[in-house]
């Protein structure tokens, strides 16, 4: 037999298999409409973002693999957990639900995660129940916040929410500080830091959402849970990790605003695109990943032989 032959083989029974009881129809079609539907449009999405030179698909990549991993290794502790009733009847409902209101929401990418989450729940409801929640909190937490489309627009959604333009104009005052350190005639007004070359002419720049610093800031936090969970660390050392990324990224972004001052006031334009455009942004997270990469190793291995 061949392995075409195989694999078509292995795929007819677990067809047949899929369609024997109501149970498996439901859960089937639960997940024929994240296949169909939503996966195709999330991967195109971090694809998209991926070319654009972003490092956000590598969070939910790293996110989704832990999750997956962590039940994987768990499934023997709740392959022999059975739903009650209600928590089966519970999971029915959640996934007819997303399975009816899909068609509805497929211009939005966020909306349809809503769904997708209630479809996993209810699988989880209707197979295990509530059990099975209680033994993998963390992984179908990981899991679930993986397949958002986009992590870093729902962080800066929340932070723009609680604490509009604070960091921003945090950025513009600690740049016209370190500028003025170095003896460059700067000053900050909000968002606006200003460079005065003579007493009739000022040059300045805004400092936007993309130069607050928080994108890179929130996926080192990222990186820092993803590498502290995959080596296994405890929560304090994780801890650490995640502030470490953000500090680390946040202060780097200080002398990264001092360029693209200089590069807007003295060098040109074109200078200021680069650096403003995605290689240069590749440039600054080149350094920045490799800086925070040797100092959470240093701090890994120190707790390693504290332990």
């Amino acid at each position: 037999m061949s392995p075409l032959q195989t694999i078509q083989g292995k795929g007819l029974r677990l067809l047949r298999r899929s369609l024997r009881t109501t149970h498996s129809r439901i859960i089937t079609c639960g997940l024929l409409v994240i296949g169909l539907f939503y996966l195709p449009q999330w991967l195109s999405f971090l694809g998209h973002d991926l070319i654009k030179g972003s490092s956000s698909p590598l969070l939910n990549v790293g996110l989704l693999y832990l999750g997956l991993q962590d039940i994987w290794q768990r499934r023997r502790k709740f392959s022999h957990l059975t739903a009650s009733e209600e928590d089966r009847w519970l999971g029915y409902l959640l996934i007819l639900a997303g399975i009816a209101i899909s068609p509805f929401v497929l211009s939005s990418l966020s909306l349809q995660w809503f769904l997708v989450v209630a479809i996993i729940v209810g699988i989880g409801f209707s197979a295990w129940g509530f059990g099975f929640f209680r033994r993998c909190p963390l992984p179908i937490a990981l899991l679930l916040i993986s397949v958002y489309p986009n992590l870093l627009f729902l962080g800066n959604v929340t932070r723009r929410s609680i604490f509009p333009n604070a960091l921003e104009s945090s950025m513009a005052w600690m740049g016209s500080l370190a500028m003025q350190a170095i003896g460059q005639p700067a000053t900050a007004q909000g968002t606006i830091l200003s460079l005065s070359l003579t007493m009739a002419a000022d040059k300045s720049v805004e400092v936007k959402d993309a130069c607050s610093g928080f994108d890179m800031a929130f996926i080192l936090a990222g990186a820092g849970l993803v590498l502290g969970l995959f080596l296994k660390q405890k929560l304090p050392t994780i801890a650490w990790l995640m502030v470490l990324g953000a500090i680390l990224a946040l202060g780097l972004n200080i002398p990264r605003i001092m360029l693209l001052t200089f590069a807007a006031v003295y060098w040109g334009k074109s200078s200021f695109e680069f650096w403003h455009g995605s290689i240069g942004g590749q440039i600054f997270a080149g350094i920045m990943f490799t800086i925070y990469y040797y100092l959470a190793m240093w701090i890994v291995e120190r707790q390693s032989r504290k332990v």
